[in-house]
């Protein structure tokens, strides 16, 4: 068990506290404090900004309030954007009906509009729409880019409804152009009217990028006072051709109980740590052989509203925009997902980034030894 990732900074993302007070979540070595998300006494540096990806339809809308929790949980703005999408993936409004065009152009906007002046009166936030044209993932990602935001909501599934267990196609490719974070709303027939979270799941494998959700996980939780379940996965040992020996098979049992044990203390010591923030805190700390498959069940028995994480943990891939537990929850969980990117911006960890970083962070929350 990791005490901490010790060679990276964490970028701010729209879910840190402040681009100023980032130390509040990166404490020094041997401090030991959890970030307050309430103890802001001056005004926000920036407005943090969600875009909400519509395509007119029911499954599309159960975006909405999700973004306006969210909204008014972190008083973020909002950006309604809906894709108008040519009959043929090639052909654009010049090659076709004209006529028919603009009145679809003409409806879509007065759906946007429509949305604008109740996510206004709901989130009590600003909102504005975006109506574009052309490939909608390239375009949303585009837009993303084009007004710094800070997150993109989009359902599972679009227009084309599809099994409940696979993303639509719109929001598989946003995820694999995307370079933010993101929150995945599970799709439905109807969408709710409200939103609401009594448990959420956080993944932790003691790294700093994963821990640096907390600060959110908080806030999120103060707002709607629900329990956070904090969650670490041991792999459990499997006999193969390489770990076959009886002793071998000794070894890594006593290696994954010592592991377990460890993540007993390490969640033991955050859950005191989120505790003293008040509300309440449970820790679960599970042996399985597929850390992704035992996650979704833990999510599933525990029957969780929302599933928080880092795009990354430990053995970061700076090369993909989601590391292998986020990729998997992304495309399987069947409760709503909020992964915040851990990454700096648009850019890969390379060298020349890192040297600008600064010296290394160690973790916030990690006990001094596990």
């Amino acid at each position: 068990m990791a005490n901490g990732d010790a060679s990276v900074a964490r970028a701010p993302s729209l879910l840190d506290i402040r681009h100023d007070t980032v130390a509040h979540a990166l404490a020094l070595p041997g401090e030991r404090r959890l970030p307050a998300a309430s103890s802001r006494s001056s005004p926000e540096p920036y407005r943090r900004r969600i875009l909400v990806c519509l395509d007119r339809s029911r499954f599309s809308e159960v975006c909405v309030p999700h973004a306006v929790s969210l909204a008014k949980t972190f008083k973020s703005s909002l950006t309604l954007v809906h894709v108008m999408q040519p009959s043929h993936q090639d052909a654009g409004p010049q090659t076709t009906d004209a006529f028919g065009w603009e009145i679809s152009r003409q409806e879509a906007r007065g759906y946007l509009e429509r949305l604008e002046r109740e996510v206004s009166q709901a989130s009590g936030q600003s909102v504005d729409i975006r109506l574009e044209q052309g490939r909608p993932a390239e375009r949303i990602v585009d837009v993303a880019r084009e007004i710094a935001a800070d997150l993109t909501v989009v359902g599972s599934r679009g227009e084309g409804g599809g099994a409940a267990l696979n993303l639509g196609s719109t929001a598989q490719q946003i995820l694999t152009l995307a370079r933010t974070s993101v929150f995945i709303a599970q799709s439905s027939s109807s969408a709710p009217t409200a939103v609401s979270t009594k448990r959420i799941l956080v993944p932790l494998d003691g790294s700093l990028r994963t821990e640096s959700v907390l600060p959110a996980v908080k806030r999120i939780a103060s707002a709607h006072g629900a329990e956070i379940l904090l969650v670490h996965v041991v792999q459990e040992p499997l006999s193969t051709a390489l770990l076959g020996a009886g002793e071998d098979m000794d070894l890594a049992r006593k290696l994954a109980a010592r592991l377990e044990s460890g993540a007993h203390r390490y969640l033991e010591h955050l859950r005191q740590q989120l505790a003293h923030e008040g509300g309440p805190v449970r820790t679960i700390v599970a042996r399985h052989v597929n850390e992704y498959q035992c996650l979704l069940e833990i999510s599933q028995k525990e029957q969780t509203d929302l599933i928080v994480l880092s795009a990354h943990g430990s053995g970061c891939d700076s090369g993909q925009s989601f590391g292998s537990v986020a990729a998997y929850l992304l495309t399987h969980s069947l409760v709503p997902l909020l992964v915040l990117q851990d990454l700096p911006g648009e850019f890969h960890l390379d060298h020349e980034v890192d040297a600008k970083l600064g010296p290394p962070l160690r973790a916030s929350y990690a006990p001094e030894s596990v």
